[in-house]
């Protein structure tokens, strides 16, 4: 007996194969937990996700108004396969979201995963075109179906820091950033504060839990007295760590994130969205890639590079604090900042690397910098910044 042939008609070869090992009964999930959708229900759902106006299904949520064009015509033809059984929420239940697999014309040899059926073409995981390479592209994203505990924070081991702007560029104080994130759909609901090393808030909310959450989100978002206003959200399908900080009212973005391939999302990205942040790497999760790609900015490399290039030497000031702010606890890059600035013959740019290394609490550099410092002034600064 051969295998059953899925309705599709301009199906790959392999489409039958991966029908027969991942589809259960009708409108169950199958092995995988993936339950394949009818003809009637997949026309319906490629209705409603082509047709959506931008207040039903908005791609502003997801990307940015420049990709729209091109993301709704990647929508064309669109054949949805699949959902993950019933909708999820994130742990505070307050966003739902349906993964769904996808067929693509455009990109027909192999089958594509988003995380929401309303996650634009170019933030779709490649599934591959096998029940194994299905899912292996979804593993990561599995939480909440999971009952491990997600990662801790601390323990990610790749980090990605983004200098977005000041609030006063942005229109915006910290705390409206703040829920300019906590409304990504990319985003967890549960944010907490600086006086947490470590996420508070439990993995699994339920019962009691899930209905006193409210009641705990203030002390759950409180900062450590003098820390850098930071607030800390997990992403929506992963344990990445998304937290946003105000330095002098300098914002940055810093994602912390355990690696996952997917080499095809990030070219596609950049293609479409020549503003990105620069050199992000192409092992973040697509969660977390979803985050930054609503954003506009600078990396440490980029920020230094303008530090040093004389002809921005008016903005000398504001690509220092932006490069001290994105820089945060790396001593050494910091560091590499001081010493540039150090080193400079005007004394008025020297001045500036004094302050910044007062910011900063880098006392060692400032001891230093009094042994060489001959612009009386500048000696003048450097003791009163060392006073206890």
């Amino acid at each position: 007996m051969g295998l059953p042939s899925h309705w599709w008609k301009e199906r790959k070869p392999f489409l039958d194969a991966l029908f027969a090992q991942t589809a259960g009964d009708s409108g169950q999930p199958g092995k995988t937990g993936w339950v394949w959708l009818n003809e009637h229900e997949s026309g319906e759902a490629a209705a409603r996700i082509q047709s959506a106006e931008d207040e039903d299904a908005p791609l502003a949520a997801w990307i940015p108004q420049e990709a729209h064009e091109d993301c709704y015509g990647m929508l064309e033809g669109i054949v949805p396969l699949a959902t993950r059984g019933g909708v999820r929420g994130d742990r505070w239940m307050r966003k739902i979201h349906n993964p769904t697999l996808f067929a693509d014309p455009a990109r027909p040899d192999q089958l594509w995963i988003a995380l929401h059926e309303t996650t634009p073409p170019p933030l779709w995981i490649p599934a591959g075109t096998t029940a194994d390479s299905l899912a292996a592209a979804f593993a990561p994203y599995a939480w909440p179906e999971t009952e491990e505990a997600l990662p801790q924070v601390v323990g990610l081991p790749r980090s990605v820091r983004i200098y977005m702007g000041t609030e006063t560029g942005m229109g915006a104080d910290f705390d409206t950033i703040v829920r300019f994130f906590q409304n990504m759909p990319g985003t967890d609901s549960l944010p907490w504060g600086t006086r947490f090393a470590e996420d508070p808030w439990p993995d699994h909310p339920t019962g009691i839990a899930l209905v006193s959450t409210g009641y705990r989100m203030g002390e759950n978002m409180a900062q450590v007295d003098g820390a850098v206003p930071s607030i800390t959200m997990r992403t929506r399908r992963l344990g990445a760590a998304i937290t946003v900080s105000s330095m002098e009212k300098f914002c940055v973005v810093e994602v912390r994130y355990a690696p996952v391939a997917h080499e095809s999302i990030l070219p596609l990205l950049t293609q479409l969205l020549p503003d990105l942040p620069k050199g992000l790497p192409s092992d973040m999760p697509v969660d977390a890639l979803a985050v930054l790609s609503r954003l506009r900015g600078y990396q440490a490399d980029a920020l230094l590079a303008f530090v040093r290039d004389p002809e921005e030497a008016p903005s000398l000031g504001y690509h220092a604090m932006a490069c001290l702010a994105v820089m945060g606890d790396d001593g050494a890059a910091v560091r590499t900042l001081l010493a540039e600035l150090g080193g400079r013959e005007d004394p008025e740019q020297r001045r500036l690397g004094y302050h910044f290394a007062s910011l900063a609490r880098h006392k060692r550099f400032l001891h230093e910098a009094l042994l060489r410092e001959t612009d009386e002034s500048n000696v003048q600064v450097l003791k009163n910044a060392l006073r206890p």
